[in-house]
């Protein structure tokens, strides 16, 4: 038996005003201390900025406590991070070098901002000959302050707490095809063959195997969509100009026209090999989603409204989500017999769901407030600079 529903949230059980704002207060101190430099910063841009950042990321983890929803709100902020974070990524590289792209002596000096993307392709030939396979710098510098340490120690320590929910509360890039996967009331195209969870396994291995060969970033030099809006290699040979074709088409066709055809994140769920190595990062981390086989009826309510496919028929069966779920509570909020859940590794699944919640919302937002939340003030800031 199957359903589409039209609607990503279940009725919610109002919690109180007051315990909602109680239960929000340690993610307001968060966010002031966070927040609390920019304050006092001589740019009357970047202080309003942090102050409208601030109260958006309070105001959504209030949302998160009184509806007890998670999926809409944090879909309002991972959108707004993915939209906006190429607006501020963009200003500032004008402002530094007047140009999106990177000339080839740039990227030779080690200009090359950092990105966590190429992380999987480092392994093997930082093992193998102790060198690092991107033209950036290990250190922050005046003109490249996104440095290999500081963006590694960031991807690390997000990882450690979020798993594979990296994709839904840090990535730069997903919030771009989730938006426009909420585009459209319904999909245009319901059925998708599942072997296509595989593809992003096979881009990972041939990426990895490729640059440790040619001892370049391969992903970043030829495969990467968001390249079409951040940073690309000045267009000056056939080479580049056909990688620069491939970066548009990419975009357009996976985080673009995909998403609005089928409403699920095409890019994330079916060819991104960061994602499919986030996930492995599922096996250590404690959190997960559960289906409680006592409640559940097999109505495939989950399954429609997962945006990356990360449930199957078997999985349910199992009472389990497969290793790609990246924990963003589309299918908690659907479910109206509560049969999907938040749980902690080790615990009963089902009684103390709520607390399990609670538990890894206040890591992942206090985590997507410290990270996402200076994107977001950065770009916000750029554009109440430009309109003053």
């Amino acid at each position: 038996m199957s359903s589409h529903p039209s609607t990503l949230e279940r009725p919610p059980a109002f919690r109180r005003i007051g315990k909602s704002i109680l239960l929000t207060l340690p993610i307001l101190l968060w966010s002031l201390l966070m927040f609390s430099r920019a304050f006092f910063q001589p740019r009357l841009d970047l202080r309003l900025a942090s102050v409208v950042v601030m109260l958006f990321m309070t105001a959504l983890f209030f949302l998160m406590m009184r509806t007890g929803t998670t999926y809409r709100w944090r879909r309002y902020f991972f959108v707004a991070l993915g939209l906006l974070f190429p607006v501020g990524f963009i200003a500032d590289l004008i402002a530094v070098r007047g140009t999106m792209s990177i000339p080839i002596e740039r990227m030779v000096s080690g200009d090359t901002p950092f990105c966590y993307m190429v992380i999987p392709m480092l392994v093997i030939p930082a093992a193998l000959t102790r060198s690092i396979i991107f033209p950036g710098s290990i250190l922050p510098t005046a003109s490249n302050p996104h440095s290999i340490a500081i963006m590694i120690g960031l991807w690390l320590a997000l990882t450690l707490v979020l798993g594979k929910a990296w994709c839904s509360y840090a990535c730069f890039f997903g919030g771009i095809e989730e938006g426009f996967a909420a585009v459209a009331k319904k999909p245009k195209i319901r059925r998708i063959d599942p072997r296509f969870r595989l593809v992003p396994w096979a881009i990972l291995l041939a990426i990895v195997l490729l640059s440790a060969a040619l001892f370049e970033p391969v992903y970043c030099m030829w495969l990467c969509p968001f390249k079409a809006v951040t940073e690309y290699p000045a267009v000056r040979s056939v080479q580049t100009a056909i990688q620069m074709v491939i970066f548009v088409v990419l975009f357009i066709g996976l985080v673009i026209v995909l998403p609005l055809l089928t409403k699920k994140r095409t890019q994330c769920a079916f060819f991104c090999p960061f994602g499919a190595f986030q996930s492995l990062f599922n096996k250590i981390n404690i959190f997960e989603i559960r289906i409680d086989r006592e409640k559940c009826i097999d109505c495939a309510a989950c399954r429609n409204a997962c945006p990356t496919m990360a449930i199957s028929k078997e999985s349910v069966q199992a009472g389990n989500t497969l290793l790609g779920c990246m924990k963003c509570g589309a299918c908690v909020d659907v479910c109206k017999n509560h049969a999907a859940v938040w749980h902690v590794k080790g615990t009963a699944v089902g009684p103390s769901s709520e607390r399990s919640r609670l538990l890894f919302l206040y890591g992942a937002w206090a985590m997507a407030t410290m990270f996402g939340g200076s994107v977001l003030a950065n770009s916000v800031s750029h554009l109440l600079h430009f309109a003053m």
